[in-house]
């Protein structure tokens, strides 16, 4: 058979791909839902979950010859599109979310950063006009284990 003319995808590999899609979306939308509740020391679990998940459906995608074989099969589009539709939703309210947390993570550091540096400044005395008098040194950048 030459290579334009595939033969179309087997049904039980696209109902697979549904299932993970689907399963993909409902461990996403876990995530939204933990991020939301600002629980996030309940994400790890979460996220240790979906990889198995996100593994999987990758795998499972490249077996079926990936997005384009799969986009090109109208079996496969029909049933693949809400799934896919709500995975894209989630994904871009996830996406939203992680990088709201970021910013917040972000600013709190900075803001224990200033705090720590204007502590760590001791007042050396008297300036002119009775100014009280601080070390200039500030420290220059702060470190932080993504692991914590």
């Amino acid at each position: 058979m030459p290579e334009a003319q595939k033969s179309p995808l087997a049904q039980a590999e696209i109902d697979c791909l549904v299932t993970l899609t689907e399963r993909l979306a409902d461990a996403i939308e876990a995530e939204c839902q933990v991020l939301s509740e600002r629980r996030l020391t309940g994400l790890k679990p979460l996220v240790e979950a979906k990889l198995p998940v996100v593994n999987a459906y990758d795998s499972q995608l490249a077996r079926m010859g990936g997005a384009a074989a799969v986009a090109a099969d109208p079996l496969a589009r029909a049933l693949l599109r809400e799934p896919t539709r709500r995975l894209r939703e989630i994904m871009a309210l996830h996406t939203i979310q992680v990088a709201a947390a970021r910013t917040v993570a972000d600013r709190l550091m900075r803001s224990i950063a200033e705090s720590v540096a204007q502590q760590a400044r001791p007042v050396l005395g008297y300036g002119p006009r009775a100014a009280l008098r601080t070390a200039t040194a500030a420290p220059a950048a702060m470190a932080v284990s993504a692991e914590a």
